[in-house]
């Protein structure tokens, strides 16, 4: 399964260069851990079912 870890990031263009990489690298580190979250509620789901 492959993801887009861009889908859902917002671009910022306000501040300084370093603002603007800790944004995004902290928008991407939130998204990554919704999806893993998501996995893991999925993974539980599927095995409570068994």
């Amino acid at each position: 399964m492959e993801k887009d870890f861009n889908e859902g990031i917002e671009y910022q263009n306000s501040g300084s260069p370093q603002d603007a990489v800790m944004n995004r690298v902290n928008q991407t580190f939130d998204k990554m851990t919704e999806d893993v979250k998501n996995m893991v509620d999925e993974n539980e789901r599927k095995n409570n079912k068994e």
